[in-house]
């Protein structure tokens, strides 16, 4: 089902079980992730309205890019920069990339009572790079499948960073929602000026953190809405390509699954109310977490031999799995 929200064209994919809505006119957004038996949507809703816009938003404007100005909250896809504005071949690249500001071309390949699937393709205006995209629903599955394909349409070497930016919030998460990773390295990095942490900078293994009170802090339990926290932290050296997240309450998680070969980092994001001045200004409580092939900004990750390259006319492939869990 298509129809426009705020101006944008949006998509809506369901079946007896999930629902999801897709912004195809902003970067295929999911702005929903409906769990049918329970009306419980996954997603988190940023505080930042999305008003009737041009479809098209350049991805650099000023010192901080366009991302956050148009950021709905939801599921992003994120290429061919993560992080922060860089340059890169004379490119200026703003934060997340050119993908999830721009519209989408969409084309329905299946819609039966078994089945319904659709492809969406982009391709970046400051890169030389094709993006597509196809998401598949089976009758009675409480899961998508995502089958993607980048290719480099340049004459000569390209680098990239790509990754998924899934942010989750209320009712899903709470203290009772609980992070299920298999192994992992954990690094904590400094915030900014308008950010609280209870935290430590330095390395531990998943999930206790050293607190800044002497404490350990296990970063497998959500913080409650009041923590006034606010953490990035990296998790590398990952045992599979699966997280999960689990709310005791509800009874009910939701589930990632990835390729290690090219999505090797989980970047974890959490915020309780604990990030102020812009865009958050204490008001929000989420947390995403995100594979990502490397850690931030594309310019470093070329130095760091951190990132994706491929060469002239060839293509990558990836395979994701996203859904719900009970019991």
């Amino acid at each position: 089902m298509e129809f426009s929200w705020n101006g944008l064209k949006t998509v809506v994919m369901e079946n007896d079980v999930i629902r999801i809505e897709i912004l195809a006119d902003k970067g295929t957004d999911i702005v929903e992730f409906l769990y049918k038996p329970r009306d419980l949507d996954f997603m988190w809703r940023s505080p930042v309205p999305m008003y009737n816009r041009t479809p098209f938003i350049e991805t650099v404007a000023g010192k901080s890019g366009n991302f956050l100005d148009y950021y709905p909250g939801g599921w992003q896809e994120i290429f061919p920069n993560g992080g922060s504005c860089c340059e890169y071949k004379n490119a200026m690249l703003g934060v997340h990339g050119e993908v999830a500001l721009i519209p989408w071309n969409f084309k329905v390949l299946e819609d039966t009572q078994e089945k319904v699937s659709i492809i969406f393709s982009v391709r970046t205006y400051r890169t030389p790079f094709i993006l597509e995209k196809t998401i598949t629903l089976e009758k009675g599955s409480p899961r998508v499948d995502i089958e993607e394909k980048v290719t480099n349409t340049a004459e000569e070497e390209m680098d990239f960073m790509w990754g998924h930016h899934p942010a989750f919030g209320k009712p899903f998460i709470s203290p009772a929602a609980i992070i299920r990773v298999k192994g992992a390295t954990m690094r904590v990095v400094p915030g900014d000026s308008k950010s609280f942490s209870e935290l430590k900078q330095g390395t531990t293994r998943w999930p206790m953190a050293e607190g800044k009170s002497g404490k350990p802090v296990d970063m497998s339990v959500c913080p409650s809405e009041n923590d006034r926290v606010s953490d990035m932290i990296f998790l590398s050296d990952l045992q599979e390509g699966r997280y999960d997240i689990y709310n005791e309450e509800l009874k009910t998680g939701f589930f990632m699954e990835f390729p290690l070969s090219v999505f090797r980092y989980l970047w974890f994001w959490r915020v309780a109310k604990g990030s102020f001045n812009y865009p958050w200004y204490g008001r929000t409580y989420n947390i995403a977490l995100e594979p990502f092939s490397s850690l931030p900004l594309l310019s470093e990750a070329v130095k760091r031999n951190d990132q994706l390259k491929l060469d002239a006319g060839k293509s990558i492939g990836v395979t994701l799995k996203a859904g719900v869990t009970e019991g």
